[in-house]
């Protein structure tokens, strides 16, 4: 079977759900041929950038904006219809790629992605079944298309919503749960004491996990002095991810010496764009609006209290499940596969600061199934935190929650759908 997963970077979700799909089966099926191709990048790498920084740069300077955009083209509207014309016009960039591979089945796990491909099958007769995974907890009208042949949701209330809300035939929605790594299912009580361990960790106190590679530098150097004030005794893991401005400026705030430093939250974003980009170019070429802008965005954090707690700082990790696997509470921005990770792991979640649209419809979905908390700004926070960490009953409940949510071994079933969905087709074609 030539499986062919069509991914983007925008938000690293996607990504994440195609290499855990992509290293199942190639793990378990060594006849099948699998390759993930990056859709915007391939397209048009101007396509990309343009879309993968706006929606960096509209999420997190303008969330109300880019929440307005998400809802509005997720109904008839002039920007759905805008969305369409968009995908229309890519669309025909993919035959190419499609005559190259030639797959048996396509995959998508980013909503343009899925579009494109109902529009190829439509305009220009291909018969490649196409299987759209819906990488949130609440689907959109962009993955829905008429020439879709079966939808992979989180949960079945997302299946329900696609019937319900979009006409989609409920006999082509699966709700088999995000392609996630199994690992994250797997919990090991001598794994988790060895990690402990090699942290230097308490094996009695609560341990609290930070996800901050989304979060604004200052929002999240804040959340973490509101922790450390509390009197309850825990530890704390905080893994930037990628983010390496937000990694510095907690190295510094954890060294004691360093009682105040500067800190940018966004003035890298017009190093991203393209050289032909008209934004950069003004930037680059104007001294009193590069004068103006980073007086705005740069900032002098100052610290605001002495006291601290056993902490450990991770840049970009490939081992994130080991690190949910010991902690009892973790503080993080509601992305879909991160949501999925963390019911994988029956870790309770607080939840910081999500964007209007997928993030918040998913940070719905964990707190109608009282898998997570709203993390309120400051010191209210803070004390949600600690409320949570004195109740263990409750953080039990709340794990068993989770475990409820989650759907397990989601990436052994979806490979399982992947070849029926195959073997139907060629019995069709015969």
């Amino acid at each position: 079977m030539n499986i062919l997963i069509l991914s983007a970077s925008t938000g690293g979700g996607h990504n994440r759900a195609s290499n855990a799909l992509k290293s199942y089966i190639v793990q378990v099926d060594s006849k099948s041929n699998v390759e993930i191709i990056d859709t915007l990048a391939y397209c048009s790498s101007l396509l990309n950038k343009t879309v993968t920084i706006g929606y960096k740069t509209l999420a997190k300077n303008a969330p109300e904006l880019y929440g307005t955009f998400y809802k509005s083209a997720d109904k008839e509207s002039p920007i759905s219809e805008l969305v369409h014309s968009f995908t229309t016009q890519f669309a025909k960039k993919l035959l190419p790629l499609i005559e190259e591979k030639s797959p048996d089945i396509v995959v998508s796990c980013h909503p343009f992605a899925s579009s494109m491909m109902s529009i190829l099958k439509e305009s220009y007769d291909i018969t490649i079944p196409v299987v759209s995974i819906i990488t949130d907890y609440m689907p959109h009208k962009a993955y829905i298309g008429d020439h879709i042949d079966a939808y992979i949701t989180a949960s079945k209330e997302t299946a329900d919503n696609l019937s319900k809300k979009y006409s989609v035939d409920p006999h082509r929605v699966f709700p088999l749960g995000m392609p996630i790594f199994q690992s994250f299912y797997n919990y090991d009580e001598s794994r988790c004491s060895e990690t402990l361990n090699r942290l230097g960790f308490s094996h009695a106190k609560p341990t609290v996990l930070i996800m901050a590679g989304s979060f604004g530098v200052t929002d999240i150097l804040k959340i973490y002095e509101s922790l450390v004030e509390l009197s309850t005794d825990f530890q704390i893991i905080v893994i930037t991810g990628k983010n390496r401005r937000l990694y510095d400026a907690f190295e510094k705030l954890l060294n004691r010496s360093v009682n105040e430093f500067e800190t940018q939250d966004f003035a890298h974003l017009f190093s991203e764009l393209g050289d032909s980009n008209i934004a950069k170019f003004i930037y680059e070429h104007s001294e009193h609006l590069r004068s103006e802008l980073t007086q705005k965005l740069n900032k002098t954090f100052k610290r605001s209290t002495d006291k601290t707690k056993p902490t450990q700082l991770f840049y970009f990790v490939d081992n994130v499940e080991d690190y949910m696997h010991i902690s009892d509470l973790i503080i993080t921005k509601p992305g879909g596969l991160t949501t999925s990770e963390s019911l994988a792991c029956a870790l309770p979640m607080a939840v910081f600061k999500a964007f209007p649209g997928q993030e918040a419809q998913n940070a719905d979905f964990l707190v109608k199934n009282e898998a997570a908390i709203i993390l309120e700004k400051g010191s209210k926070g803070a004390s949600q935190i600690e409320e949570l960490l004195k109740n263990p009953e409750r953080l039990k409940q709340m794990k068993e929650n989770c475990k409820k949510c989650a759907r397990t071994h989601s990436t052994e079933r979806i490979h399982s759908l992947l070849k029926d969905i195959y073997e139907n087709n060629i019995n069709t074609d015969k």
